[in-house]
């Protein structure tokens, strides 16, 4: 049985930041040859403002979507920088911008686009499913639809990014890393070690199992494939609260006899006070 899952396109293969870094690392040491200029490398940490700096620099220009684009690559690019004093040439801003077209906003499925150009964090899928550590918000699961890391319908409907040159490096691909359709009920099986062992090297380490977890149960609710209901039954005495927390709230969004005899079950053993209340909520909801 195969229940397939999304995830965002920079996270299929190997961790961008070590390519990047090490392919800077080489522009740097150019310049320190050449100048004898003193440089530092951003990516993805220092307090570099990326996007501001790439817009200011003359690569590219802020979408409606809030991401860069370029008219190269659309937005399927990585920031980073090199900071130096060298005596450098700077090149103007683009004078360009996304005219009328608002097709970002009006797809994203949260509603985290709350005006061009602005987002709600808080409601973002990537944020959602990356950077939060703990519960998902109950009222943004539903939204949320089969994506277990990132997000990228924004950047599929943008215009600009269907007339994008298609480039990758190698170590970027499907077959270093965890592909664009995991199979769900695979990921929920993983052990810590196995989590560790495979994806420690890539972007989805990030979430650490736990997170994965989470968010892969929340894909499985929202799939309604009630194929999954076994896996997420076993789920519900996860070591990881939060990951038996989520796997109740998608028992719930299947449904089923069997589901709620599962969550019987485990009300009646659960000790965690967050997961008692949501396998409360979610068989007072049936």
């Amino acid at each position: 049985i195969l229940v397939r899952g999304r995830v965002a396109r920079y996270a299929w293969g190997e961790d961008y930041h070590r390519l990047i870094e090490a392919k800077l690392g080489e522009v740097a040491a150019y310049l320190v040859v050449r100048a004898g200029a003193a440089t530092r490398v951003f990516v993805d940490h220092g307090r570099m403002i990326d996007r501001a700096v790439a817009v200011r620099s003359g690569l590219g220009w802020y979408g409606r979507n809030t991401n860069v684009l370029t008219r190269r690559f659309g937005s399927w690019i990585f920031l980073a920088e090199v900071l130096t004093d060298a005596p450098l040439v700077p090149d103007a801003p683009l004078q360009t911008h996304c005219g009328s077209c608002t097709r970002c906003v009006a797809a994203c499925p949260t509603g985290a686009l709350v005006a061009p150009g602005v987002l709600d964090n808080d409601r973002c899928i990537s944020f959602l499913t990356i950077e939060l550590r703990g519960p998902i918000p109950r009222p943004l699961r539903p939204l949320m639809g089969d994506w277990v890391f990132g997000c990228d319908v924004c950047q599929e409907v943008c215009p600009v990014n269907r007339n994008a040159e298609a480039r990758a490096h190698p170590k970027l691909g499907s077959e270093r890393g965890i592909g664009p359709r995991p199979d769900l009920l695979a990921l929920l099986r993983l052990t810590e070690e196995e989590f560790a062992g495979r994806f420690r090297p890539t972007p989805i380490w990030r979430t650490r199992r736990r997170g994965l977890l989470r968010n892969v149960c929340v894909a499985l609710g929202n799939r309604g494939d009630r194929a999954a209901v076994p896996a997420l039954s076993r789920a519900l005495a996860d070591a990881e609260p939060l990951v038996r927390q989520h796997a109740a709230w998608a028992l719930g969004r299947l449904g089923g006899a069997v589901a709620r005899q599962s969550l019987t079950t485990a009300l009646d053993a659960e000790q965690d006070p967050l997961v008692r209340d949501e396998i409360s909520q979610v068989m007072s909801d049936e």
